[in-house]
């Protein structure tokens, strides 16, 4: 078996390793392979006639005149040196070999029947033959698979030079499967397996007859540990097996609380009150001044490894150790329609296989082993699905397109009342949905498309600002809010709409109806004294109504995975969260800047801050595209398809202490006068690790 498992696994090496010459020189690859076989096939023979000599099994001589003999015990036996073995062949090698081949065969055909029939003793058969029938049926059973998966569809549709290698790889598969049964039936083994299962047999009878065992202190160690052993594995199966059953069940209740409780998004303090161009972002900077400017610029990378290795330690809190724990998420899918199947599978997978150390994806009618590229396209054609169909109003997609041109939920159903099974199902797709975004940043396998960075915001358990308004759709934040908010701008509304502007919800595509802001809100009307009131459900609604349930859906699904209390000690952002879900892509600096549109005036600044960009590392550069646009991805077509396009200016206002903006929905940067590239470098970095606009 060892010999045979050596010459096969050689014979495989060659075979791919002359195919690589064979590409180089024709003639070179069959010269290589024969010497390689031939050198293999002499190691093979010698290594057979040293087990004959060493186990005194026949041997025969094939050329006299090579064959010599010494004495040994009074007897002549072969002396064999090492060049000399070609002279001899390993007749009871083969013999043996022979022997395990036959003996199930045997039985089948002649000692079981006998022993049916009443006229031999199976338990009488010596253990050496008993030992041969077993390795013999292993092998047999073993070839019968080659020959199945030789003859499967999957090896038969591939070239005749794949289908001999995986025969190769088979053949040597099935043998060392033989081998590995044969030396668990070596006598020192069995003696072991004896030793083992003796006392618990001494134990069972004792119990039959109700009285003590008599075992020695060794019996009474090893019962303990096969014991141990025993209600281990029962333990590890058990405990996996129920938590996939119970995997279902919890997800339905997950998505009942989700369905029970809309979502309401939390405003920050004082919304409302402070407003006009940059007051949001003066509170962020206010918030952010406190922390340690290394804290601030700590990288993406080490936030998001403090983040998996908190929720592996949670994780393993939980389970109660290691050994009950997933090694692998296994994947398989169709291409066709591979979001529907990737919901499917998602929804019902225990979080403990969720964030398994390795995923595997298969897709389905396809061939390939998963070494990481294929878990990395599933990703990739996952984000491209759910981007698909996003900009159709009328569409069924489970995302759409808000004001900012950044995904967010579909509306599926109304936000009070029972939801109708059919609806129940697009809900549990967003809660997949949820699994999937948090399997993206726990696996470093980012999805290729741009979410809302409210989302963000939600999923982190950040109070929404002025600023986010303004950013999702300035039409909105400047006709409705700032106007109200402006001394006298009650009275300006009501004047233009010719009523009194009561506390109803803005009229949107998500939500087209307008909605009372609270209960008997028709009939209130909005004064001076109640606007900021009125600002702060007003927008609350307009962040979040009609999708309050598919928001908490997908919040509830995110949080399965990555719970809010491994969130928060990771210092993660909203635009880092950002990054890592959609991912750091390469930015050219160049193409950047040829595609930017051109200032009417260029100044000194103007051009440090190209020079900065060029200086800036990749996650960098992703973090000031989405701190000017609000995306860290570009459109498809690059930079040149970014709508409008990307600007820098610099303003008069403010002084070189201020930290630079930006202004998402014209994708621009606002710079102020800087006297040095340094000084621009210095403010624009702390700016990237700040959600809002803010001053130092």
């Amino acid at each position: 078996l060892f010999v045979g498992s050596h010459l096969l696994g050689a014979i495989t090496l060659a075979n791919v390793s002359c195919q690589r010459l064979a590409e180089l020189d024709p003639c070179l690859g069959p010269a290589a392979l024969m010497l390689s076989l031939s050198t293999h096939g002499i190691l093979c023979w010698v290594a057979m006639v040293r087990m004959c000599v060493l186990h005194q099994l026949p041997l025969r001589c094939m050329f006299r005149a090579f064959c010599k003999f010494k004495e040994q015990g009074g007897a002549q036996v072969p002396n064999i040196p090492l060049l000399y073995s070609l002279a001899w062949f390993p007749l009871g090698f083969f013999l043996a070999v022979a022997n395990m081949l036959w003996r199930p065969w045997y039985f089948l055909a002649y000692a079981l029947p006998m022993t049916l029939m009443g006229h031999m003793r199976i338990d009488g058969m010596p253990w050496w033959q008993v030992r041969e029938i077993i390795v013999g049926f292993v092998f047999w059973w073993g070839m019968a698979m080659v020959v199945h998966f030789v003859n499967s569809q999957q090896v038969l549709r591939r070239d005749s030079a794949d289908r001999r290698f995986l025969l190769l790889v088979a053949i040597a598969f099935a043998l060392v499967c033989t081998l590995l049964v044969y030396y668990l039936t070596v006598p020192p083994l069995v003696a072991l397996w004896i030793f083992l299962a003796h006392p618990a047999i001494v134990v069972a009878r004792s119990a039959i007859q109700m009285k003590a065992p008599s075992l020695s202190a060794e019996e009474w160690i090893a019962l303990v540990a096969l014991t141990w052993y025993i209600g281990r594995c029962l333990y590890i199966g058990t405990s996996g097996r129920l938590e996939q059953w119970g995997a279902r069940q919890r997800m339905e209740d997950t998505l009942q609380y989700a369905l029970a409780h809309p979502y309401r998004a939390e405003l920050e303090q004082g919304f409302g009150l402070i407003h006009g161009e940059h007051g949001g972002g003066l509170a962020a900077t206010l918030r952010n001044l406190g922390r340690n400017p290394q804290e601030r610029t700590k990288g993406l990378k080490e936030k998001q490894r403090k983040l998996i290795d908190a929720r592996k330690k949670l994780l393993l809190r939980s389970a109660g150790g290691r050994a009950v724990l997933p090694s692998q998420l296994t994947l398989s899918v169709h291409r066709e329609r591979i979001l529907e199947d990737s919901v499917a599978a998602l929804f019902e997978r225990p979080v403990s296989e969720l964030l398994a150390p390795k995923v595997s994806v298969k897709f389905e009618g396809e061939q390939g082993l998963d070494a990481g590229g294929l878990t990395r396209e599933w990703f990739d054609a996952v984000g491209k699905a759910l981007a698909e169909g996003a900009g159709d109003v009328k569409g069924s997609s489970l995302l759409t397109l808000a004001p900012d041109q950044t995904l967010i939920p579909r509306r599926i159903g109304c936000e009070v009342g029972d939801v109708p099974l059919e609806q129940q199902e697009r809900f549990r797709a967003l809660l997949a949905l949820g699994r999937i975004m948090a399997l993206a940043v726990f696996h470093e396998q980012p999805l290729p498309v741009s979410f809302s960075p409210l989302l963000f915001k939600h999923l982190l358990c950040v109070p929404v600002g002025m600023g986010d308004v303004r950013q999702l759709d300035p039409h909105f934040y400047n006709l409705r809010v700032a106007r109200v908010l402006q001394p006298g701008g009650v009275a300006e509304i009501t004047l233009a709409l010719g009523e009194p502007l009561t506390f109803l919800s803005a009229a949107s595509e998500v939500c087209p109806e307008p909605q009372e802001l609270k209960p008997g809100g028709a009939q209130i009307v909005v004064t001076d004294e109640n606007k900021t009131e009125y600002v702060h459900l007003l927008c609350e609604a307009y962040l979040c109504g009609g999708i309050r349930r598919e928001i908490q859906c997908l919040l509830q699904g995110f949080w399965e995975v990555l719970p809010p209390e491994v969130l928060e000690p990771s210092e993660l952002g909203p635009r880092e969260l950002s990054m890592l879900l959609s991912g750091v892509i390469s930015l050219d600096a160049i193409e950047w800047r040829r595609a930017s549109a051109v200032p009417a005036h260029e100044t000194h600044v103007h051009r440090w801050f190209w020079e900065v960009v060029q200086e800036l590392d990749m996650e960098h550069r992703s973090m000031l595209l989405h701190f000017v646009t609000g995306s860290s991805r570009l459109p498809f077509g690059g930079f040149a398809e970014l709508r409008p396009p990307f600007s820098v200016a610099v303003t008069d206002s403010g002084t070189h202490e201020h930290l630079p903006h930006a202004h998402t929905c014209t994708n621009q940067i606002v710079l102020h006068k800087y006297r040095s590239k340094e000084e621009l470098k210095a403010k624009l970095l702390p700016a990237l690790h700040i959600e809002e606009f803010g001053f130092i």
